[in-house]
């Protein structure tokens, strides 16, 4: 398992401290981690582009940045992913209820220490690990790490070198064979994808009528 954490964080020490912290809890626990930490609501937006669902499993946000400041920030990213697990950091108290429209996961009172890390990240695992977990799956396109919830994909077609992913959302094309892109998704989740045809996968779930 491997999380992918975006933390936006305009307070540079701040930022570098909690870093550490994180990584060194995943290292603790074996678990593998990627963060990707902006200095602004902007650079974060300018990152992402026109993906729609985040590539992240976890997003930490500074409530007062420079700037958007990160309510303005949670808004845009509830546009694009409904689901992904969204952290608020105050210092603040009495702004908690301020995020219950967005969906805000967790609201963690600054500064970060190594017990508020460790309550965070063992409770956000026994979120990924719970059956309500949404299974998503990780592709490399053009460099950046993308990631499609199992359920958004409806079906998976090949041409020459070159396999499409078709989503609810997105459409993604990936330089990855047909094989290794029905493997990837089959070893996050069994028998998801069905093969009608040489080039053509179906998501099992998506099916409603076979004639």
């Amino acid at each position: 398992m491997n999380i992918r954490i975006a933390y936006c964080e305009d307070e540079k020490i701040q930022a570098e401290y909690a870093n550490d912290l994180i990584k060194q809890w995943m290292s603790a626990h074996q678990i593998g981690c990627h963060v990707d930490t902006f200095d602004s609501a902007e650079a974060f937006l300018f990152k992402l582009n026109e993906q729609q669902t985040l590539p992240y499993d976890l997003v930490l946000l500074d409530i007062a940045m420079s700037g958007m400041d990160g309510f303005s920030l949670a808004e845009k990213l509830r546009k694009r992913d409904s689901q992904v697990h969204i952290v608020f950091l105050t210092s603040d108290p009495s702004r908690v209820f301020d995020g219950y429209k967005l969906n805000i996961w967790r609201y963690i009172l600054k500064p970060l220490d190594s017990e508020k890390i460790t309550e965070l990240f063992a409770d956000f695992m026994k979120e990924l690990q719970s059956s309500s977990a949404r299974a998503y799956v990780s592709f490399e396109i053009s460099g950046e790490n993308v990631r499609m919830a199992l359920e958004d994909i409806e079906y998976i077609e090949v041409f020459g070198h070159y396999t499409t992913l078709y989503g609810l959302k997105e459409t993604y094309t990936l330089k990855e064979s047909f094989s290794e892109v029905l493997k990837k998704i089959n070893e996050v989740q069994a028998d998801t994808m069905m093969k009608c045809h040489r080039s053509v996968a179906v998501n099992l779930a998506k099916v409603v009528r076979i004639g």
